[in-house]
């Protein structure tokens, strides 16, 4: 399920997330790597979906439909942005696009915890990184479209320290409701692949940097 960067990730009794808990999911998709490049580097390469197109084989294109008042007009996402991912499903056919209505839900990083997920949850579950000091989070959410009758999801994704510039990047998604049924029979193979494909040109996107510009910081 997911690249074998550690020993204790993912946890034996399965991944959770607030939205959508261990005891409902009906399918967790997750992929793992470590990345040579400042922690800080990689998590703002996920924040700011105006490059996706540049690396992100997957979502090559974000639309942002909804930001927090103060951040109109940006294009990096953040807590409560509503968005939409243009995925692609199917490699051969790249002009053949599906769109998923999302919403941030969580962000943290070093420097500003955030109180979404409950400390001691933090704290006890395997599923996430319990030193606040070593991670940077951002979780989203399904947010409305047809298929959220049907489907709840929430994917999260942590960039955790390693050193100056090594980090390891998890990241997992939890579906439950009835039309999972559907989208695991149909797709589970094809997303468990794009979950890696994710990880893979995230870290070869920020190597490239890091060898173009040096040991960049955030």
């Amino acid at each position: 399920m997911a690249s074998d960067t550690s020993a204790t990730w993912p946890p034996a009794s399965g991944l959770t997330t607030p939205f959508v808990p261990r005891e409902e999911s009906l399918m967790t998709l997750a992929a793992s790597t470590r990345i040579y490049a400042h922690a800080s580097v990689v998590f703002d390469t996920v924040l700011d979906v105006s490059n996706y197109g540049k690396w992100n084989s997957f979502c090559p294109k974000v639309t942002i439909a909804q930001q927090p008042d103060s951040l109109a007009g940006s294009q990096k996402l953040e807590l409560g942005t509503s968005f939409v991912f243009h995925v692609i499903m199917d490699s051969n056919k790249p002009q053949s696009q599906n769109a998923t209505q999302l919403k941030v839900s969580d962000i943290s990083t070093p420097s500003s915890d955030s109180a979404y997920i409950p400390q001691e949850t933090v704290e006890k579950d395997g599923s996430y990184t319990s030193d606040p000091s070593k991670v940077y989070r951002i979780g989203w959410r399904s947010d409305g479209g047809l298929i959220s009758k049907g489907l709840r999801a929430e994917r999260f994704h942590e960039v955790i320290v390693l050193g100056d510039n090594e980090c390891e990047v998890r990241t997992w998604e939890n579906q439950a409701g009835v039309l999972v049924h559907i989208v695991k029979w149909m797709y589970q193979k094809t997303l468990e692949g794009k979950f890696k494909m994710w990880c893979n040109d995230l870290k070869k996107f920020c190597e490239e940097k890091v060898k173009a510009g040096g040991n960049l910081e955030g």
